[in-house]
């Protein structure tokens, strides 16, 4: 499966960085990361010194508001964000989206003021259909990282109101971190194996999407003689849940914490237990519903606190 790692929110010190750029895709090439988003506050102007020999990177910006901070990947025109209001922020992302470009809500439960003033979401977003992702996860996996449980609680119930939507994640780098700390990424789906810029925009939009924190891990489902992989819509009825996991996938970035993986779940409207079988399962039976979405979660113990480790974007029932 032509799944690899990305990660779509970084910073250089064309804002509050501390990487130069060419720093930051060595960085990025060092931790084997297929492709890397730079996403500087409120400018693009770094990716002049980008060097995509090193590592394919993303165009991008982030917003950064008193309202929240939203993610824009791969516009073709400027969109102006100095007026970004929250009232106006459909008009925004539907211009971001027509320019040919990909919406992310970053960090929606961050801290604000005092501590990061406009970092937690507070835009009237009036319909989801203009977002195109979120980050369900956010800087390093712990259990003391309490915005993450909210962030995808809050993923649930747009999915729950009919809006498709990628989860993804975010570590938000800006420097060099300690080894102690645990990092994830963001698996994408590229076409033909490569990982371009395109291709990263196209998984996003496709739903074709993984957050982890290190272990690969997708599923398909077989249905009537047809395999659907993330962001599939599949006819209701009895399927068949075919599982890809690969546990040591990046387990050279593991912290201090200490990691065991132990279930897989398939979550479904309203974040109920579907389905829940050992994380060494290949395959599994599940009748699915009308008007349901599917995702798939990897859960395990970090320092003997259970906790989710992997989330897939959904499949949905038609």
């Amino acid at each position: 499966m032509s799944y690899l790692p990305c990660e779509l929110h970084c910073h250089t010190v064309h804002s509050d960085g501390d990487f130069t750029v060419a720093g930051l895709q060595k960085a990025a090439a060092e931790d084997h990361l297929s492709l890397i988003a730079l996403t500087d506050h409120n400018t693009s102007s770094g990716f002049e010194e980008v060097d995509q020999s090193i590592v394919p990177v993303l165009k991008g910006i982030e917003w950064t508001t008193y309202f929240g901070h939203m993610l824009v990947l791969g516009a073709n025109d400027f969109v102006d964000w100095r007026d970004a209001e929250p009232d106006n922020i459909d008009e925004k992302m539907k211009a971001v989206r027509a320019a040919g470009g990909v919406v992310g809500i970053a960090h929606p439960f961050q801290d604000g003021s005092p501590l990061c003033t406009g970092g937690r979401w507070e835009f009237n977003v009036r319909d989801f259909r203009n977002v195109d992702y979120i980050e369900v996860w956010h800087e390093a996996f712990s259990p003391k990282n309490t915005e993450n449980d909210r962030a995808l609680d809050m993923y649930t119930r747009l999915l729950d109101e009919g809006y498709r939507l990628a989860a993804v994640y975010g570590r938000d780098w800006h420097r060099p971190a300690a080894a102690e700390r645990h990092w994830g990424c963001t698996y994408l789906h590229f076409d033909g194996g490569a990982a371009t810029p395109e291709g990263a925009k196209k998984a996003i939009r496709l739903g074709k999407t993984v957050a982890s924190t290190g272990a690969k891990f997708i599923f398909r489902v077989h249905r009537l003689g047809k395999t659907y992989g993330l962001g599939s819509t599949i006819p209701r009825g009895n399927a068949i849940f075919s599982f890809f996991t690969d546990l040591h996938s990046r387990e050279k970035n593991a912290g201090r914490e200490t990691i065991e993986y132990k279930t897989i779940k398939i979550v479904t409207n309203g974040g109920k237990t579907a389905l829940e079988t050992r994380c060494d399962t290949r395959h599994e039976r599940l009748r699915l519903e009308r008007g349901h979405w599917y995702r798939a979660e990897l859960w395990g113990d970090v320092d003997g606190e259970r906790k989710i480790l992997a989330v897939t974007s959904p499949v949905y029932c038609e």
